[in-house]
């Protein structure tokens, strides 16, 4: 272990949270399109500032940010998806609720 460590195999540890714990227990990916004449500086202070984002990245293809968010319900992920047109210049979303997680190596 020290040695993959050493030779920067492992980069870090990290912990599972259990999110039905802390109040959050569904979990939705949110497709994000913005608006073309804004940039993604608004997208980034809003993933930074809102702890229900959970991860946020930019992927191939027609979407221009993928997020991964923890929220308490509906109603709050709506509160969620309007923070973000109104705050973070998104234009449109395309949200899927997770019914499943299955293990994964990561």
């Amino acid at each position: 272990m020290t040695r993959l460590r050493d030779s920067g195999v492992i980069t870090g540890y990290s912990v599972s949270i259990d999110h039905t714990q802390l109040g959050r227990p569904i979990e939705a990916s949110i497709d994000v399109w913005l608006r073309d004449e804004i940039g993604n500086e608004g997208l980034a202070a809003v993933a930074i500032d809102d702890d229900r984002i959970v991860e946020a990245f930019h992927p191939t293809g027609p979407v221009d940010y993928r997020l991964r968010v923890r929220v308490s319900s509906t109603d709050d992920l709506a509160s969620l998806i309007d923070r973000l047109n109104t705050e973070a210049g998104v234009r449109q979303t395309d949200t899927r609720l997770v019914l499943v997680r299955l293990p994964t190596h990561e």
